[in-house]
């Protein structure tokens, strides 16, 4: 069953932080950081596998990280934020589990947070 809740960790810094469980073939924790001048700009993102036993999407969740990280800081519309959910999105993966928010993949999990999150803090692009 896949779970989306938010919460809110330490994560040992001075900025807002926002926290995204959820369900694939294992759990993982989405977290968008923002910037301390501009609350509404993503800083970073860091997506955490829970299991280490999932060694492959340990380092498939660091990269994909990175290059979010990458991607939403040169963000310049709302068209390029949409397109950089619509490439996550509704990719399928054989081990994720039927689930209620209907997740795919990791990277479909990635892009409905992501999706949401844009929602959320209302980039002024």
């Amino acid at each position: 069953m896949s779970e989306d809740t938010s919460i809110q960790p330490s994560l040992g810094t001075t900025c807002n932080s926002r926290t995204y469980k959820k369900t694939t073939c294992k759990d993982i924790y989405i977290t968008f950081a923002y910037k301390e001048d501009e609350p509404k700009k993503i800083e970073y993102v860091r997506i955490n596998a829970s299991s280490k036993e999932n060694n492959c999407a340990v380092s498939f969740m660091e990269t994909l990280a990175d290059t979010l990280t990458f991607a939403i800081r040169r963000i310049r519309n709302e068209h390029e934020a949409a397109a950089i959910v619509k490439n996550l999105r509704f990719h399928k993966c054989l081990n994720c589990p039927v689930n209620k928010d209907h997740t795919t993949s990791c990277s479909d999990a990635i892009g409905q947070v992501l999706e949401r999150e844009f929602e959320v803090s209302k980039q002024n692009i």
